[in-house]
């Protein structure tokens, strides 16, 4: 099994044959199918069939991969989900599979994949997916490390016909982590600006600001939702960026008026709303009903000791942050 990036470095690569995709990242999957498009011998018509749609027959796709038309176009054909097969339908499927048909064929599991510990390599889960790599080029499609995304940073910049330097790539990283969809969108925005370096990091600047009034937004809507999981994610970024002093005066206004307003029974009181802006205001008083006064109580409480804790010890962020997470909203 290949690394995405390690397939799409490879200036040897034909992009012709017949390939398997397998990982969680989307963004990856549409990169990837659109790069053998443009690489490979042109396709003028593409089906696309998901396993998982039990409305769809499977002997439509089987007629599909049969079919020898000599006045039809190639086709790419596009076979997601083959995770979702039983036993029987991945064996009738391989069985019909013909690697010397000039169709182009992608199969798709789009899966979160093992991670094996003595080899340093992800590993397919599922076995009916582990048939068809067998007999096809494997593609890592799983979300990559934030170590890779120089590379990717470098890769999709020669893509773009766009020329970076270092203080570029490291503030993009800053700003967008390892999310490789906002990285392209935000290299193609900066290839039509300019090349000169102080116009694409203004331009950039300007990104980062937008970017974290968004994440602000996300997070300040999963404390109000009660999503632990959203909230570790969207607050582990913004600390990253922005440092666990602002993210704590961020969270603690929120919870301070869900407090308040729940004291209240579901009110919310001016004094208490001055800091929280536009709609997340609507999203107080619902709050209120995801919460108990004592684990609101309890939350403010762990929020203000870490404050005092800043102020005066050095102290490791990433573990008081794991800290208030475990302790304000899974009780831990």
């Amino acid at each position: 099994m290949i690394k995405a990036l390690q397939f799409l470095s490879d200036k040897n690569q034909s992009f012709s044959n017949n390939y398997l995709l397998v990982g969680d990242n989307d963004f990856l999957y549409f990169f990837i199918k659109n790069q053998l498009i443009k690489n490979s011998q042109k396709k003028d018509e593409t089906f696309i069939f998901d396993c998982a749609d039990k409305s769809d027959p499977l002997d439509q796709l089987i007629n599909v991969f049969g079919s020898q038309d000599l006045f039809a176009n190639d086709k790419l054909i596009i076979v997601k989900n083959i995770n979702k097969l039983n036993k029987k339908n991945s064996e009738l499927l391989l069985h019909n599979f013909d690697s010397n048909s000039s169709n182009q064929i992608i199969f798709i599991d789009n899966n979160f994949l093992s991670y094996d510990y003595k080899s340093k390599s992800n590993t397919i889960k599922s076995a009916v997916t582990k048939e068809f790599s067998k007999i096809l080029d494997v593609i890592d499609i799983s979300t990559p490390f934030e170590s890779e995304m120089k590379h990717w940073i470098h890769l999709f910049a020669h893509e773009l016909n766009l020329k970076i330097s270092d203080n570029y790539v490291q503030k993009i990283i800053e700003i967008f982590g390892n999310n490789l969809s906002e990285i392209f969108n935000e290299i193609s925005k900066s290839s039509l600006v300019s090349s000169d370096e102080k116009d694409l990091l203004n331009s950039l600047e300007k990104s980062s600001n937008i970017h974290k009034e968004k994440q602000l937004w996300e997070l300040n809507y999963a404390v109000c939702d009660r999503r632990v999981d959203a909230i570790f994610e969207n607050g582990l970024s913004i600390m990253k960026q922005y440092g666990l002093s602002y993210l704590i005066n961020s969270m603690f206004n929120l919870l301070e008026a869900i407090f308040i307003a729940k004291k209240n029974n579901g009110t919310l009181i001016e004094a208490s709303s001055r800091n929280i802006r536009g709609n997340l205001l609507k999203r107080i008083s619902p709050a209120t009903n995801n919460y108990s006064l004592n684990e609101l109580e309890r939350a403010i409480n762990i929020f203000a000791q870490t404050d005092i804790k800043l102020k005066t010890q050095k102290i490791i962020d990433e573990t008081e942050f794991a800290n208030i997470i475990n302790g304000a909203f899974r009780h831990e």
